[in-house]
């Protein structure tokens, strides 16, 4: 292997690491998180830039390879390639928050957050029947969230009982968007 090789192939390499092991990279460094991505990243642009003017072609194509894996590992998780939501909804209480999203295609994303930022995102499938949410999948790693939720009025109940629903203090999601079609309350 060629010597000069060596750095495209090593900050080439980290990147595509760093993008795969992204939160690993945010419970060991958290807010510090985007500095090593960003260290690697300004290397790449600075090699792929000198392997251009010195028509270095092996450089660049390493570079750009590895810059178009990282892309394609890193886009599965931004919203393009994610069904459209049909419901999103947020239970905040003092210091955290979950964040429920329903997508169109009858998945959804549980998401704890804390001060500390987000944490283990929770998914599954779920349906609809009537005013019920049910999940197939356990939404959350406790019994905090039942299999299922009831929407009422512009919110989505823990408890199962909508003849005396509970709308104190986080026992429920307050919905931001509903794109389903509104049920009856009563």
């Amino acid at each position: 292997m060629n010597k000069h090789h060596l750095l495209p192939i090593i900050f080439g390499s980290l990147l595509v690491l760093m993008i795969l092991f992204e939160k690993l990279l945010w419970r060991t460094f958290w807010i510090m998180q985007p500095v090593p991505i960003l260290i690697v990243a300004v290397g790449c642009f600075f090699i792929l830039l000198n392997s251009l003017i010195y028509k270095k072609r092996k450089n660049a194509i390493i570079i750009l390879a590895s810059g178009l894996i990282a892309v394609l590992i890193y886009l599965p998780r931004t919203e393009l390639l994610k069904s459209k939501p049909v419901i999103k909804a947020s239970l905040i209480d003092d210091l955290s928050a979950l964040r429920l999203t329903l997508r169109e295609n009858h998945s959804f994303e549980l998401v704890p957050e804390t001060w500390m930022g987000t944490f283990e995102e929770f998914t599954g499938k779920y349906q609809i029947d009537g005013k019920r949410i049910i999940f197939l999948d356990q939404p959350y790693d406790n019994d905090f969230i039942p299999d299922t939720v009831y929407i009422y009025k512009e919110k989505i109940l823990l408890n199962n009982n909508l003849n005396e629903p509970d709308t104190s203090f986080s026992n429920f999601f307050d919905i931001q968007l509903n794109l389903l079609e509104k049920p009856d309350n009563k």
